[in-house]
Order: C-alpha cells, then structure tokens, then sequence
C-alpha cells in the first residue's frame, strides 16, 4: 500500500479488437452493471478505514458491488476479458492494475471467504448488493436470495432488489411488496435490459405505479445508466432529459443513478441540482475518462454522491485509497464514503 493513505480495519489484520458488439452485450446482458455464504464470518461493529494524511478514520459503505458467484459471472469475466485485455491502457490503477485473486474464483467454494477478506483489508465496514432478473438462471439474483444473504451477514450485507420488468406491473409491485415487508430496503430496475417488448427508458409510464409505490414509502430506487446501460448502445437508458420527466411527476422519489448517467454527467449533475431526492453512484466511473467532473462536484452537492468501488470493476483497497486522495472537506468524505449511504437505507 502506498503511504498516501494506510488501509485497515478493527478485526483483520480486448475491449477484446475482435470481440463483436452484439456478442458482447448478449455475454454479459446480466453480468453488467449469487449467492452462497462462509460460516462464522466475522460480523465487524464498525470497520474503518485510516487515512493517514488526513489522520483521522472513515467508516465506509461501498454502495456497488457484487460478490463472486456464478449469479454475477458475466460481469467478473467482463474484468478478465475485457477491461483488462484493453488493447490500450486504462489509467486507473483500480481497474487496470493487478486483478485479486478473487475475481478469478467465481463459483469456487471458497470464493465468497475470499471476497470479504478482501473487504475486510480495505476497511469497509458494510456493502450493498444489487440484485438483477433474467432469463439466464446464472445472471439472475432475486430479492428472495438478497434477504437470504442480509440475514447471514447480518450488519455488513444489503440487497437492493430487482423488480421484474418482463411481467405484469401488478404482479411485480405484489412481489415487490412482500420483499419490503421482508425488510428489502431498495429497488433496482434496468430498462435498458427488458426482453418483452424490447429495451425501454425510465419514463415508460407502465413504470409509474412503481415510482408512486417507492415515493411513498420512502424506498429508493435504483436504475441502471452507464456506458453497457443498454443491449444495443448507451443512449436512451442514459437521456436525463427523461429522468427529469420523471422526477417531474415523482418529485420526492429517493432516485439512485447507477453508474452515475454516464456518460451524460453534466447532465446528471444538473438533474442533481434540481431534484435534491437525485444521488449519484458514479462509483467506478469517478476515475473512468472524464469522471474529474464527478470529483469536482461532490463537495458542491455533498448529501447526494454515495460512494462505490463496483467491484469486480474497481479493486476495493485501490478504489478507496483513490478516493481518500480527493481534496474533499471531512464533512464532504463523510457525508460520501458512509452517511448518505445509511440514510438512503434508513441504518439509523
């Protein structure tokens, strides 16, 4: 570890030149952006992280990432095969340096042990886990397997559960209102992945019941934007003009941008200003090309950036460490790195 900042915690010490589009997206269709457990983890009261320049500590959520497991395989390979096969460099040292180990363990039995020994190093006390649904049984994880893994991990685990866009609405909020009694506490959609009726966008009005349900309830939700939003191309499934439309009508939804918008971030930086219920995961995308913009802006809208690494596509110890470097305020890294974070899944 470098000396900028010094990672621990209280219990533990090309795109592929050949590789076609359309094979691309149909590989990895549920891979973009499983579950079994380890017996006796150990459950950690409040992990930290150190910085060292700043001396003082950080408790830390990472709000995107996905564990090793045959549910996520897609998005793992998608690290081996493509992001770290660029045929030219990727200057982030948390996506194009060295790959754990982990991440070529998907499936193994000793994957998931692996996984959090690998949270444990980076000093991050809790993370939160977003669920997907398709037609591929080893690109799917419901809300029923996300509660399943919060209870074996109970204080360190947190699904956020997919809605099922490829049935009736009816029966989707039905379901979807047996995971909130459950004790679900985010929803998750990616329009730009639905099978029936093709991809859509957020301001699909057969999506308005759920918008007024999570409103509501106070329940945030989570949609999927970034640069392999979409099956064909990145484009609606990042128009923020929509998304605004939306907010329009739904103006105290809790409304998480996966990914950030990408690569729309002026734009969705916009969309924050207006609607103060707008937070932005930009996660691996902060120090992805052109995410300075993100760095810039977190101190300005502070109570709505949350931090994640989007593990496997950012190392978790290196993605921190970039982050404690940024010449935010302490209140500001709080405020990113953890309490935003419990408050959008009401930890407090």
């Amino acid at each position: 570890m470098s000396d900028k900042n010094d990672i621990n915690t209280n219990n533990v010490d090309s795109e592929a030149q050949d590789l076609p589009r359309r094979g691309f997206f149909q590989a990895t269709l549920a891979g973009i952006a499983g579950l079994a457990g380890i017996a006796g983890l150990s459950h950690q009261a409040a992990a930290e992280v150190q910085d060292k320049k700043r001396q003082r500590k950080f408790q830390v959520i990472d709000f995107r990432c996905r564990p090793p497991l045959e549910s996520f395989a897609g998005l793992f390979k998608m690290r081996l095969d493509y992001i770290a096969q660029r045929p030219t460099v990727l200057g982030n040292p948390a996506t194009h340096g060295k790959v754990p180990d982990v991440v070529k363990m998907v499936g193994k039995p000793d994957a998931m042990k692996a996984w959090w020994a690998e949270i444990d190093k980076a000093g991050i006390d809790k993370v939160v886990v977003a669920g997907r649904i398709t037609e591929d049984p080893n690109n799917t994880m419901d809300g029923a397997a996300l509660l399943k893994m919060e209870k074996e991990y109970a204080g360190r685990f947190y699904g956020i559960t997919p809605v099922n866009l490829e049935i009736d609405m009816k029966q989707a909020l039905a379901n979807l209102e047996k995971e909130l009694a459950a004790g679900i506490r985010g929803a998750t959609i990616e329009p730009g992945y639905r099978q029936k009726g093709g991809p859509t966008t957020m301001d699909n009005a057969e999506f308005f019941p759920l918008y007024e349900l999570l409103q509501d309830r106070g329940i945030p939700l989570q949609v999927q934007t970034g640069a392999f939003a979409g099956v064909d191309n990145w484009d609606e499934p990042n128009q923020i003009w929509r998304m605004d439309s939306v907010m329009k009508k739904f103006p105290k939804l809790q409304l998480i941008l996966g990914h950030g918008g990408y690569p729309r971030i002026t734009e969705a930086l916009a969309l924050a200003l207006k609607w103060p219920s707008v937070v932005i995961s930009s996660d691996v995308y902060t120090f992805w090309p052109g995410g300075q913009l993100y760095q810039q802006n977190i101190e300005m809208l502070q109570d709505q950036f949350v931090y994640g690494s989007a593990f496997p596509f950012g190392n978790f110890d290196t993605t921190l460490e970039q982050t404690l470097a940024l010449p935010l305020s302490d209140q500001a890294m709080e405020k990113y790195l953890y309490h935003n974070a419990v408050r959008l899944l009401k930890l407090s």
